[in-house]
């Protein structure tokens, strides 16, 4: 293991730390009544197990005489797509609320489908708009998440 994997993993261990405590003291609550801070708190003991694996794992395969260096590890990658998708997400986040669910969530994956695992035009807009549909069935009727809806508002809903 090298000193940068094992610096990461000891740093998320003490972001974890400090997400339990803070959302200890927020009020955890119980699996049938959560309290405000419920999910950090499990995220933080999640984030607290994980980042101590990864520095157990390291620390194994160090004496094992195997872990090669840190830089292996992004030897390869191809940085044009995850930079796109990047942009894509904050493009979304971005006109979420004005666009609307459904408009934003499928030229999100019409974006996605064509430009970072290309298909053809009509399978791309037929899943991008089967996915968003579903998916606002399933948040936005069934489970009753008020999703914006943009400026389609007057016309569709």
């Amino acid at each position: 293991m090298g000193r940068a994997e094992g610096y990461s993993s000891i740093s998320w261990l003490i972001f974890g730390g400090a997400v339990v405590y803070g959302s200890y003291r927020l009020g955890h609550g119980t699996l049938a009544h959560p309290g405000p801070g419920f999910l950090p708190f499990w995220s933080g003991v999640i984030l607290c197990g994980l980042s101590s694996l990864v520095f157990v794992q390291g620390k194994l395969s160090q004496q094992a005489g195997g872990g090669g260096p840190l830089g292996q590890l992004w030897a390869g990658l191809k940085w044009p797509k995850p930079i796109y998708v990047l942009m894509a997400l904050f493009s979304y986040a971005f006109t979420f609320t004005h666009l609307g669910f459904l408009l934003s969530t499928t030229l999100l994956l019409i974006f996605l489908f064509k430009a970072i695992e290309p298909e053809k035009w009509l399978r791309a807009i037929s899943g991008a708009v089967l996915a968003s549909v579903i998916s606002y069935v399933f948040f936005g009727v069934w489970l009753q998440v008020q999703l914006p809806r943009g400026f389609l508002e007057g016309l569709f809903f």
